[in-house]
């Protein structure tokens, strides 16, 4: 019954991840970031949640692999002693038996003789009374002896015989605790192949979210490098190489990280071949690593916040103010990815959400709780220099 729950729960579990990826992969780029941090974050608390499960079974598996080769050595040792046992049996069988047969040929001896029925004829037969009273003697202790030695075996032989049953009924046992103790450990690795077999299927669909947001992430750079690869102009060759070293260290992929860095080295090698014959003149396009015209202005009441862990862009929030910092800003207003400058605090990117942050509302990140407290609640002005993929 419990296999059957638990079942049910994992594909209801997995066809509603199927059905989530399905929704991630025709979302827009900023709503798939958001999406598929969100899964991979449930996604990790079920690979802890399983990994902690199946290190439980690991623990009951050696426990029972340990009962099981205990089991095994005292059933060898157990047929190890009925076998001597019955050895021992055979040998008190023979030694009975021999004794019998010289107990019997004695006695027959005797009867031929007649001297144990007959005393008239021990007594003529003897030399003088010390002769007879020897033999009378030597004959009684004789008999009493054969007596004596033949219950003995008797009695070591039924000790013998009391051995072999509770040693067979102790073999017994330990075939039956064998048995069950296989089958308890045959559940329990049916159990860990069943999780495992989720486990599998939780890690497949979370490389699937981490390509999502390697995907989104090279939307995100995507501009910067275009420009960099067409651009001529010192003005746009000098705005994506910034963008890109600021958007440099917030980037989780390798791969993203890898051409984000070619394409900053290309971009410098660019700007200082086009600075070469205009050392001292102006260059393509004027103001050399000056602010983008603004393509919105708001005015927005300001809060701040800090230790967050990760943002619904996917990308750890930053407060460098000499480079590009984390906001926070309601999407229906500025949209995910939008570049922003705000005057007091730098170039930023809107790269996350909250629950308070509505409307005319912003929440700029920062480094420390003191650097919030220290804030507060401000009006500032925030321009839109490029939005989600521009640069």
């Amino acid at each position: 019954m419990h296999k059957k729950i638990l079942a049910v729960c994992i594909s209801l579990t997995i066809v509603m991840n199927q059905v989530f990826v399905a929704t991630v992969a025709n979302a827009a780029p900023s709503e798939a970031i958001e999406s598929s941090n969100t899964q991979i974050k449930e996604l990790d608390k079920q690979i802890v949640d399983l990994n902690a499960q199946m290190s439980t079974l690991n623990t009951e598996i050696n426990k029972l692999n340990d009962t099981l080769n205990q089991n095994s050595t005292e059933i060898k040792n157990t047929e190890l002693k009925i076998k001597d046992t019955e050895v021992k049996i055979s040998e008190t069988k023979n030694n009975i038996s021999e004794k019998e047969n010289i107990l019997g040929d004695r006695l027959r001896g005797m009867y031929k003789s007649d001297t144990s029925s007959n005393p008239l004829l021990l007594v003529l037969s003897s030399e003088n009374f010390s002769d007879l009273l020897n033999k009378s003697e030597a004959m009684v202790r004789i008999i009493a002896f054969d007596k004596k030695f033949i219950s003995e075996l008797d009695a070591e032989k039924e000790n013998l015989n009391n051995q072999i049953t509770d040693l067979n009924k102790k073999e017994t046992e330990l075939n039956e605790l064998k048995s069950s103790t296989e089958q308890s450990l045959k559940e329990v690795k049916d159990k860990q192949s069943e999780k495992q077999g989720v486990l599998d299927k939780f890690n497949e669909e979370k490389k699937h979210y981490l390509s999502i947001i390697e995907e989104n992430e090279n939307s995100l750079i995507s501009h910067s490098v275009s420009v960099i690869n067409s651009s001529n102009s010192i003005d746009e060759l000098n705005n994506a190489v910034t963008t890109l070293k600021q958007l440099l260290p917030s980037l989780s992929a390798s791969s993203v990280k890898n051409k984000a860095q070619e394409a900053i080295n290309t971009g410098t090698s660019k700007i200082s071949k086009l600075q070469t014959p205009n050392s001292s003149g102006s260059s393509n396009g004027g103001n050399s690593g000056g602010i983008t015209p603004a393509k919105k202005t708001y005015t927005m009441d300001a809060t701040a916040y800090c230790d967050g862990l990760i943002t619904s862009s996917g990308i750890p929030p930053r407060r460098d103010p000499s480079g590009l910092s984390t906001v926070a800003v309601d999407t229906s207003v500025i949209p995910l990815g939008s570049k922003l400058y705000i005057p007091g605090y730098g170039l930023a990117i809107a790269a996350d959400i909250g629950g308070a942050i509505k409307g005319m509302r912003i929440d700029l990140y920062m480094n420390s709780e003191s650097e919030c407290n220290s804030f507060g609640r401000q009006s500032v002005t925030v321009q839109v220099l490029a939005y989600d993929g521009e640069w």
